[in-house]
């Protein structure tokens, strides 16, 4: 049975769901023409689905026993090396000149905070993962545990 030992799901920030919201306003003029009743309706609809969309596809980290995942990245366990924070103050350069071409990412540019893990599978010819996160200390910690 698999033991989940991180999970993080990266919502929107508030300013990006305050953006999106603003996609309702622009519906309900284009609609008003067609009458104010289906003009509320759509942009009521829009805004509905917008949020909800936005927050469902927000992309998910996942660590247990048997592998981490990260929005469309899965890796086994036994193929992840060393796992670091990358301090504030570094995180451009590991995403600008030290960056590998070769690496995978899942970047937020509303989050400050990532953590490079390095990949040990030598079939794979991804080097390492630089991942986004609010939680960095902890996703660290769930990737050290049970190290053999």
């Amino acid at each position: 049975m698999q033991t989940l030992q991180f999970e993080e799901r990266l919502y929107p920030s508030l300013g990006m769901y305050l953006a999106l919201a603003l996609l309702s306003p622009m519906v309900l003029l284009a609609a008003a023409p067609f009458g104010w009743g289906l003009a509320l309706s759509l942009g009521a609809l829009t805004l509905l689905a917008t949020l909800v969309l936005a927050s469902v596809l927000s992309p998910l980290i996942l660590v247990d026993d048997i592998r981490i995942a990260a929005g469309k990245m899965s890796i086994p366990r036994e193929f992840v090396g060393s796992a670091e924070v990358v301090a504030q103050a570094d995180v451009r350069a590991e995403l600008g000149p030290k960056l590998d071409a070769r690496a995978q990412l899942l970047v937020r540019g509303d989050l400050k905070a990532a953590v490079k893990i390095s990949i040990s599978d030598p079939k794979d010819p991804t080097p390492y993962l630089i991942i986004s996160t609010r939680r960095p200390e902890e996703l660290v910690s769930a990737l050290r545990a049970n190290r053999a």
